[in-house]
């Protein structure tokens, strides 16, 4: 369904200095896969799902989506479908939001792509997400995990082949993450999900690609590698830092679910 080869994207600070986040980054995501995204901050995650959702693109190398090259000038012609197809959640719900109700706000991507149930199919995903009490309200007057649910049930209410999320739990308490996964287990869609939390990536997928300074520093099975000493070492998943046991002072390899 989907391949990388040798993807390259670099970027100009402020200061103009150059930065190069994804270097020679391949993997391929075949139909129904569910991947797990990891890599500490900085080495790349947001930047390979912004690629993946076209909206930016390699500088160097090929991305190829169902068969096509995915580059800025051949996009145009697939855009639509594409944009039917794929869906992107973001880890800042309020980036995604833009219309003046929650009801306006779901309704959208069904009235842009012509769906004719589109009043139906709000009430369904409002009812099923448990915001239809939200429906006349404006979006940015909700909480945090509140956002997170309306702009995750916009992007499904098109009913999505290909699911793009970061950090999909960042904004949800415990009762709400557990709604979620269980929503997620129910969708037939491929998905890339990255997360900052090793205890629930396994309820995202079984199959785990790790990036380290923007490269695929392990992708196989996420079992396998968290638990693995020397691939978590090697993805920098563990630290040292120095504390103390009844008054003697040392240091050791530690892994928190945050440290991503």
């Amino acid at each position: 369904m989907i391949e990388l080869k040798d993807v390259c994207y670099r970027y100009r600070d402020f200061q103009g200095r150059e930065h190069e986040v994804l270097k020679d980054l391949s993997f391929t995501v075949s139909k129904g896969e569910r991947i797990v995204l990891l890599g500490i901050n900085g080495s790349g995650k947001s930047t390979l799902l912004k690629i993946l959702d076209a909206l930016i693109y390699p500088q160097k190398g090929s991305y190829i989506y169902k068969g096509k090259k995915i580059t800025k000038r051949e996009f145009k012609k697939i855009a639509p479908l594409f944009r039917k197809e794929v869906a992107f959640l973001m880890q800042d719900p309020s980036a995604m939001l833009f219309n003046p109700t929650v009801y306006e706000e779901i309704a959208f991507g069904p009235r842009e792509f012509g769906f004719d149930d589109v009043e139906e199919r709000v009430y369904e995903i409002a009812e099923k997400f448990g915001i239809k009490r939200y429906l006349e309200k404006p979006p940015h007057y909700l909480s945090g995990g509140e956002r997170q649910k309306v702009a995750l049930a916009a992007i499904l209410a098109t009913e999505p082949e290909f699911l793009l999320m970061d950090e999909p739990s960042s904004n949800l308490d415990p009762p709400t993450t557990g709604w979620l996964i269980d929503l997620l287990q129910e969708l037939e869609v491929t998905m890339v999900v990255s997360t900052h939390n090793l205890s629930l990536a396994p309820e995202f997928g079984e199959r785990v690609v790790v990036l380290g300074e923007g490269r695929v520093v392990y992708d196989g099975d996420l079992e396998r590698f968290l638990g693995d000493f020397e691939l978590l070492k090697r993805a920098r998943f563990l630290h040292k830092h120095k504390h103390a046991h009844k008054g003697i002072t040392h240091s050791h390899y530690h892994l928190h679910d945050w440290d991503l």
